[in-house]
């Protein structure tokens, strides 16, 4: 049938609007397919735009997708980006946050308890036999940011082995360099460490690539613990990287849900879900 025509009959143009952080992300790659297949299941479309982690062009690209007059939008938002999911709440449209949220903030969002599964890629470690563990993460105030470095903390704490300096921070928009630079300053450092969990996809890739490049051995040498699946772990041909496994089919069909929901007018309370990531290994 043709879809202008549709839309005039129906007055929605039946298309969803999906704002992902960073596209070359194989994560946000994943979620974007299974979002785009459970939305397919409700008659919509889904037009995908990329932010790399700027407000500025998270801003824009929802210009661009009002102009092009989507029912609801589906927004990983970035830093700063509060007073603009406001406004859309504001013009009364329907909005679900994914993989991270806004405290606070009367707006439905799935994301997953970054805390625990932050916990469990430490205490892996740990029980690893690991005692000088660091934690390479970006260095971001959102939740589910916070919550993984939290995580991280507390579980080495619990064992009396927290040590802020293992704690290394990278800027999105420097990533490579700042990846590198943390890695060479934890291998050459005296006290050398002999555990990393990278804390987040792109940060683990460059990551291993520079451990490998190093000619250090996995886990020989240093053992590693990875937030979500990395291509670069096909480099490993005689060992298994752990990582963290969030459940993106989960999280593509809940969010989608949300959203048609609220496209249709149901009335659904604000929904607030939090869901579990597993380890692999």
């Amino acid at each position: 049938p043709n879809r202008a025509a549709r839309s005039l009959r129906v007055g929605r143009s039946e298309t969803i609007g999906l704002i992902v952080a960073d596209i070359s992300n194989p994560f946000f790659a994943h979620l974007v397919f299974h979002i785009q297949e459970y939305a397919e299941e409700y008659g919509y479309s889904v037009i995908v735009v990329n932010t790399n982690e700027s407000a500025d062009k998270m801003e824009k690209m929802i210009s661009v997708l009002k102009s092009h007059q989507v029912d609801g939008f589906i927004i990983v938002p970035t830093e700063c980006g509060e007073k603009i999911v406001d406004e859309l709440v504001s013009d009364k449209y329907p909005v679900v946050l994914l993989d991270r949220y806004f405290p606070g903030k009367d707006v439905c969002y799935i994301t997953v308890d970054n805390y625990q599964a932050s916990m469990k890629a430490t205490n892996f470690l740990l029980n690893m036999n690991c005692k000088r563990i660091a934690q390479v993460i970006y260095k971001n105030y959102l939740p589910h940011m916070q919550d993984r470095k939290e995580g991280y903390i507390a579980a080495m704490r619990k064992k009396g082995l927290y040590d802020p300096n293992l704690v290394k921070e990278v800027v999105h928009k420097n990533i490579v360099e700042d990846t590198q630079k943390a890695i060479m300053e934890l291998v050459s450092d005296e006290e050398k460490v002999d555990g990393i969990f990278f804390a987040s996809n792109a940060i683990s890739t460059i990551g291993l690539k520079t451990l490998f490049g190093l000619n250090l051995e996995i886990p020989k040498d240093i053992k590693v613990v990875c937030f979500d699946k990395s291509d670069v772990f096909e480099l490993s041909k005689n060992f298994s990287i752990p990582y963290v496994q969030q459940p993106i089919p989960e999280m593509g069909k809940r969010v989608v849900d949300m959203l048609i929901k609220q496209i249709k007018q149901e009335s659904i309370p604000c929904i607030h879900e939090e869901l579990q990531a597993n380890l692999e290994y």
